[in-house]
């Protein structure tokens, strides 16, 4: 349609047609963006504990096999209390992703210490602030232990699922491994 304006000029009809989107079209945009945001968050999360238990685990290992050879057939691994961490460091067998000080000071990936202390014929590696959801695979995660202190807790070993989450209720946890 058209229409002829003051100079004789046939113009067409302008409609009032908006283009874009409504706020309700706007809203609903950005509540499917955050539910995938969260989503994504809840994902990382349990890929990095589960990275981080994985790590703790092959850490821990690491350490008591180093122990191990270091003082094998000597009977003993030195007076109750004595700590290792400076002995480790010096024959270089502190594991890569365990960080050190020229002091003996070994900090794992969560920030928490490892110390490992001799007990005469045995050793303990005692690892600190471990939050609930690594607590529990690095419990049922490792073996050869002869027991496993959750805080006041005394495992066996091995341990079941049960038992670990039980004993790694709250945190962050201190860990005590002594070896057999």
């Amino acid at each position: 349609m058209t229409y002829i304006d003051e100079n004789n000029t046939k113009t067409p009809y302008q409609t009032n047609s908006q283009s874009g989107v409504t706020l309700m079209e706007m809203i609903a945009a950005l509540a499917i963006i955050a539910v995938i945001i969260v989503g994504s968050l809840a994902l990382y999360r349990a890929a990095t504990s589960s990275q981080s238990s994985t790590q703790l685990v092959q850490d821990v290992i690491s350490l008591r096999s180093a122990t191990k050879s270091l003082f094998l057939g000597q009977g003993t691994y030195g007076a109750a209390g004595t700590d290792l961490n400076p002995v480790l460091l010096a024959a270089q067998r502190v594991p890569s992703t365990i960080r050190t000080t020229p002091a003996g000071v070994f900090t794992h990936s969560l920030n928490g210490a490892v110390n490992v202390t001799a007990q005469a014929a045995q050793f303990d590696i005692v690892v600190a602030n471990i939050p609930t959801d690594v607590c529990i695979p690095l419990i049922t995660g490792t073996d050869g232990w002869a027991t496993v202190t959750v805080g006041a807790a005394v495992l066996p070993m091995p341990t079941t699922p049960a038992a670990a989450a039980a004993a790694c209720a709250g945190g962050p946890l201190v860990i005590t491994f002594r070896s057999n």
